[in-house]
């Protein structure tokens, strides 16, 4: 029907009938347009006037608070009737007012809402995104817009924006199984101006821009990030967030030999005094050497693994996928304590304890043999390099590739 009243809630609110507003934007109409917008919000409630005098006048009350209320209740009553005459959009009863469940309105907030429903009974197997599209797409801000800071307004504008991150990381998810960059710097971007401080949203950001090649472009939004956390909050990056990048620039890395790898390691070890490091830090390091336990008196090896397959040099993806399983197959095989990290584009690093170097080559072997059996759809080569932690490489190191 032409005459059903449009109601817009997401970013800039407005009421419309075809492509005339109807909300005026006016002081003499403005605790009319406040009353609307809360029967709206709690749409499933009875309101008492009560409730509606304090949201209208929270500091001064008027001296005769039932009749002002009603005043501007009619004003309301009057410029929507006007549009649909005979139909009664707010209905009262036993002193509280109440929105009409049963007049069809088109309002983007269930709009939104039920799009989503849709798209959690969809099957794990199923196509999500277009649903996941049309729900981001109708968020177009806070809820509210000008009233979102008020408090009757803060829970529903929470709650909302809540299910749109939900949404857009999920919707974020799903292109970059499809490597569609593009799409999701986009949605990131929108997320980010909705949610400028959510460092999630950033790091995902910078992972997308990463994965497209646009590394410059990934560190000059850290850094802003990081200047903007800085400058206008008083608080630094998380560790985490300031981890996950730096394992995002090493994945970019070129390959790089054991011997150059090792000799830098050694090098950044060869300090005799005490390390500083933040509480995190110490934290982490703290409960690993706790896992390890007794496996602590037992040396320490480092292990280079290279992935290598002609694809790669043709297909980025491929490799960002092999390399995501072979992660996945490192994370099951070796023991708790053990440290994996991403070194370059196609190795991995890790520091493992053994009794003897034939430890570590028995759990490479394993790792080849998983992988190669259940994570990797055609059968790669893979090259492990090990050498003892603190020992000379000339003496210690060995190439254990099959």
């Amino acid at each position: 029907m032409s005459d059903i009243l449009t109601i817009k809630t997401f970013g800039s609110f407005s009421v419309s009938v075809g492509d005339k507003v109807v909300s005026e934007n006016t002081s003499r109409s403005n605790r009319a347009w406040k009353i609307f917008k809360y029967l709206i919000t709690y749409r499933h409630k009875m309101v008492p006037t009560e409730t509606l005098i304090e949201i209208l006048w929270p500091e001064n009350e008027p001296e005769h608070p039932q009749k002002s209320l009603y005043t501007q209740m009619s004003r309301l009553r009057k410029a929507l009737s006007e549009q649909r005459e005979g139909t009664q959009y707010i209905i009262f009863r036993q002193n509280c007012y109440r929105w009409n469940p049963s007049v069809p309105v088109n309002l983007d907030v269930t709009e939104f809402e039920d799009i989503l429903k849709k798209a959690q009974h969809i099957k794990p197997d199923g196509d999500k995104r277009p649903l996941l599209e049309q729900a981001v797409a109708l968020y177009a801000g806070e809820y509210l817009g000008e009233s979102a800071f008020e408090m009757w307004a803060m829970p529903a504008a929470r709650h909302l924006k809540r299910l749109f991150l939900r949404a857009a990381e999920e919707l974020s998810d799903i292109y970059v199984r499809l490597g569609l960059h593009d799409e999701n710097t986009t949605l990131l971007s929108k997320a980010i101006t909705i949610e400028p401080f959510e460092e999630p949203l950033h790091e995902r950001l910078i992972h997308v821009l990463c994965l497209d090649g646009q590394i410059s472009k990934a560190r000059r939004h850290y850094e802003r990030f990081v200047k903007k956390l800085e400058n206008e909050i008083g608080v630094p990056p998380s560790e985490e967030f300031q981890v996950s990048c730096e394992n995002f620039w090493n994945a970019q890395k070129e390959t790089q030999g054991f011997d150059v790898i090792k000799s830098t390691l050694d090098m950044q070890s060869s300090y005799d005094g005490a390390i500083f490091c933040s509480t995190d830090t110490f934290n982490k390091i703290y409960q690993i050497d706790k896992r390890s336990g007794e496996r602590m008196k037992f040396p320490v090896f480092l292990v280079l693994i290279t992935l290598e397959d002609q694809q790669f040099q043709v297909d980025s993806i491929a490799m960002k996928r092999a390399m995501f399983d072979l992660r996945q197959c490192l994370m099951k095989t070796l023991r708790r304590g053990d440290i994996i990290s991403q070194h370059s584009q196609n190795q991995f690093l890790l520091m493992l304890s053994a009794r003897a170097p034939e430890e570590v080559q028995a759990a490479m072997s394993r790792v080849e043999r998983l992988y190669n059996t259940d994570y990797s759809g055609v059968p790669r080569k893979i090259i492990f390099n090990l050498a003892e932690a603190g020992v000379d490489r000339d003496n210690s190191g060995q190439n254990i590739s099959a």
